[in-house]
């Protein structure tokens, strides 16, 4: 009798360890508010970014496509020629996401 508390009490630990982890998981991830952006040249946007740890890094895949620069929690595109880029985005952990941008006429 005094077995089946016991293993209950050790299963709901184990559970709770699980979902624990499972939480800091999410909280490490990039994730914004946009997952693209579409902009005309010399057109600004701003992409909120939340999760892990700031500061923030931004790079852009074709640098004479669009400009990104870092403000506080927020990724600011500016638009330089017509073309497909992607920004890659990461944390003071190495943790990153990339968004799309499309600069048009």
């Amino acid at each position: 009798m005094k077995v089946k508390p016991l293993f209950l009490l050790t299963l709901l630990c184990v559970s709770a360890l699980f979902i624990a982890c499972d939480n800091d998981e999410a909280e490490s991830r990039l994730t914004f508010d946009k997952n693209s952006v579409t902009l005309n040249v010399d057109e600004t946007d701003t992409v909120k970014v939340s999760g892990g740890v700031t500061p923030y890094k931004a790079e852009e895949a074709n640098d004479s496509i669009v400009e990104a620069t870092v403000s506080s929690a927020a990724i600011i595109v500016k638009g330089l020629k017509i073309g497909n880029t992607t920004v890659k985005v990461t944390d003071k952990n190495g943790v990153h996401a990339t968004f799309a941008v499309k600069v048009e006429e």
